[in-house]
């Protein structure tokens, strides 16, 4: 049980209709590990531009020339959610530079005909080495990459001019790839999703550069294939219309709806109500209100596994005459009971509006709700509404850094377009724009893991590991 911040005396009896979506603790949940070996492993060098290295025993990195080494695995016969991902590679060198490690999209090159004429593209970085050591194995976490069974290619590139070698899967100690896999459940958080059929960019749903990747972020969470699907609102560009939900959305994550469990956004209430998003989830968005579909409450709460998990209306003037998100309204009644109801160890809350985002999307009008969390000791609130991806370190309501306070993921990367940032905000610990992708939460018993997938037109990665408390 988590430690409480306040007690709440006396509150309100409510009705919770809880859809307890995976059930399990840690205790029952089984664990794996498995080590794949490198199915393909070259290098290739600026200077000789056709040779090719694939039956060499090393792989190599240099700045001059320049010299990229490749590595590609194939995961199969994996089960159960990845929890981590581990690169290792054998060093033949020593030095205090490190090699970086970045993910390769393309997977289609062999190591018997790559060369620095065809070499694909080197996408975002994952890690770096650290300084090596000449006959010891060198680990690179890749999580943000390896999301389930499937090949994946990743390049060794270095800023020294002294090489840096490795063994290859020609030598005695070929490159590896570490899985880790447990049974506890993912969840997949993202919003900002779909444009409509008739925006200039939505291209048969496959979007252009910058815009309208709702069908390739769609793909991203087929490839995680999580237990629930968190979807931070605006699911629907521009004003969520019925005929634009059926179009657009239904055939990309509309892929999903039955593991979906939604929040409205702001775009959605572009039509009356938000008639559109009430009416495409049903009571997926109401099960607090069975039958609504037309100016609902729109907030409810479930459990994952161990966690509980709560949604909140974050459009704060859409409900309750425009004072929805208020200290003493009935959504602010129903949360602090609904927390007080569900002492779980670990709580994640989700909801459209950001609190903190380091630009002009924060909202200061559920901080009420936010106060809430905060003295129920909720570990994660999760929103969309700033179409980036920001992590902030654990904070109080002032915003002041907290062990013990609400870590926020801002996920609106779903696939509609981009949104810049400002000025930094205060604790503030990752920001990336002009990205597309969801994040990926891997719900322990006592803890949490996280990593950011990303589309592969936007490659980027980040990952982590969170304790409840």
């Amino acid at each position: 049980m988590r430690t409480l911040h306040r007690v709440f005396a006396g509150a309100a009896a409510v009705a919770v209709v809880a859809a307890a979506l995976v059930s399990g603790t840690a205790e029952d949940a089984a664990a794996a590990t498995s080590t794949f070996t490198a199915s393909d492993d070259s290098y290739v060098r600026q200077d000789l531009p056709a040779t090719n290295y694939g039956t060499a025993t090393s792989v190599q990195a240099d700045a001059s020339p320049v010299t990229n080494g490749y590595l590609k695995f194939t995961v199969s016969g994996v089960s159960g959610s990845i929890s981590s991902a581990t690169l290792r590679i054998f060093s033949r060198s020593t030095g205090t530079t490190a090699v970086k490690v970045s993910t390769v999209a393309d997977t289609g090159w062999t190591e018997g005909g790559i060369t620095y004429g065809n070499a694909p593209a080197i996408g975002a970085q994952l890690g770096t080495t650290g300084a090596l050591t000449a006959g010891a194995w060198a680990s690179v976490d890749v999580s943000a990459k390896v999301t389930g069974n499937g090949t994946y290619s990743f390049a060794l590139t270095t800023g020294t001019t002294a090489a840096r070698l490795f063994d290859s899967r020609q030598a005695a100690n070929p490159p590896q790839l570490v899985v880790e896999t447990s049974t506890d459940p993912v969840v997949v958080v993202g919003g900002d999703v779909a444009c409509a059929t008739d925006d200039p960019n939505y291209n048969g749903g496959s979007g252009t550069p910058g815009y309208c990747h709702m069908k390739a972020t769609a793909a991203l969470i087929g490839q995680v294939d999580p237990a629930a699907v968190l979807n931070l609102g605006d699911s629907q560009y521009n004003s969520g219309s019925p005929a634009a939900y059926t179009a657009s959305y239904g055939p990309s994550w509309g892929q999903y709806k039955a593991r979906t469990r939604p929040t409205v956004g702001n775009h959605d209430y572009g039509t009356s109500g938000a008639a559109g998003y009430f009416g495409y989830f049903g009571n997926l968005a109401t099960p607090l209100q069975p039958g609504c579909t037309k100016a609902c409450n729109g907030y409810y709460s479930f459990d994952v596994g161990s966690w509980h998990i709560v949604n909140i209306n974050a459009e704060c003037t859409r409900i309750n005459g425009g004072a929805g998100c208020a200290a003493g309204s009935p959504q602010d009644k129903w949360l602090e009971a609904d927390l007080a109801a569900h002492p779980n160890r670990c709580t994640l809350v989700f909801g459209h509006r950001p609190r903190w985002s380091s630009n002009s999307f924060a909202s200061p009008d559920i901080a009420p709700l936010i106060d809430d969390m905060y003295a129920a000791g909720v570990d994660l609130y999760v929103a969309g509404h700033s179409h980036a991806y920001e992590r902030f370190a654990p904070q109080n309501p002032a915003g002041q850094a907290d062990a013990n306070g609400i870590r926020e993921f801002v996920v609106g990367t779903g696939g509609a377009n981009f949104s810049g940032f400002g000025t930094v905000a205060a604790n503030s610990q990752i920001r990336k724009s002009k990205a597309f992708g969801v994040a990926k939460l891997t719900l322990h018993a006592g803890s949490y893991d996280w990593s950011f997938v990303a589309d592969p037109s936007t490659p980027y990665s980040d990952s982590g590991t969170g304790s409840c408390h």
